[in-house]
């Protein structure tokens, strides 16, 4: 194993567990209309394209970028796929855990059923992946307005112990799927590169603290906050080739970031107005 592999995991672990906890802090902390938003920056996407291009380079990033889209797309859309489980295995199993469990390995299933052709056939057409990434966003955008589930959101009081715990579980989710990805056959390797780590880490977290239905709250605007990944991806196959690694980087986040904030901007002002 060698020691940049290292850094990778280490830097996956505490890093990417750090920012997906606070993110997920923040967004319980926030109304419907911007919590997706905050839970859709980019996280382990950056950290994924940065060490794709440091293992090899800057123009080969740029390359596959095009065969990320639609899975980006599956990415959110699996969301869906997690909270109608856990709607119903919450009828059907007595364990809160094993609920949890369920709800992600039949959600996990489901994202491999649909994101695996995409590594078999290695697809690459940059105008079918962006006009499919809008289509599945645009299509779990609308299941997730669904207007049955309205409860009272009450929200728990963590200890710091629960919060680092939660770090703790998050970043050894990452960790471990940038393991699979880096260790496993070329096929396997490609498939877990894609897998929604920090989205899977999220919903059980908070799939563990709320009823099921709670869900809805905090991913009803995660299809419009992921347009900020999307912007990322595309800034990315623009930016690496022309201005390196590190800076494509800095500036591509910095774009992603800045549409996420006038996002939020523009939803806090439309529920002013209402």
């Amino acid at each position: 194993m060698s020691t940049f592999f290292l850094v990778q995991l280490f830097v996956s672990f505490f890093v990417g567990g750090a920012l997906i906890t606070i993110l997920s802090l923040i967004a319980e902390n926030t109304n419907q209309r911007i919590s997706g938003i905050i839970l859709m920056f980019p996280t382990t996407l950056v950290l994924g394209f940065l060490f794709l291009g440091l293992t090899t380079t800057a123009e080969n990033v740029s390359i596959v970028i095009p065969a990320t889209l639609i899975p980006l797309g599956i990415i959110v859309f699996s969301t869906v796929i997690y909270i109608y489980s856990s709607i119903f295995f919450e009828e059907h199993v007595k364990s809160k855990i094993s609920q949890i469990l369920c709800s992600l390995l039949t959600s996990a299933i489901v994202w491999f059923l649909l994101a695996s052709p995409f590594a078999i056939y290695k697809f690459s057409n940059l105008l079918i992946g962006i006009f499919g990434f809008f289509i599945i966003i645009t299509v779990t955008h609308f299941i997730l307005r669904d207007k049955k589930y309205k409860l009272s959101l009450a929200r728990p009081v963590y200890s710091k112990t629960q919060i680092i715990v939660r770090a703790l579980f998050t970043g050894s989710v990452i960790a471990t799927v940038v393991f699979l990805g880096r260790t496993l056959n070329p096929f396997w390797g490609g498939i877990f590169t894609m897998f929604p780590a920090a989205t899977f880490a999220t919903l059980t977290i908070l799939h563990f603290y709320y009823d099921p239905r709670q869900l809805f709250h905090f991913m009803k605007s995660a299809p419009l906050g992921s347009i900020s990944l999307f912007i990322y991806a595309i800034s990315i196959m623009l930016l690496f080739p022309k201005i390196g690694i590190w800076a494509g980087t800095l500036v591509s986040y910095s774009i992603s970031l800045i549409f996420g904030l006038l996002l939020i901007g523009h939803k806090v002002r439309q529920h002013r107005t209402q």
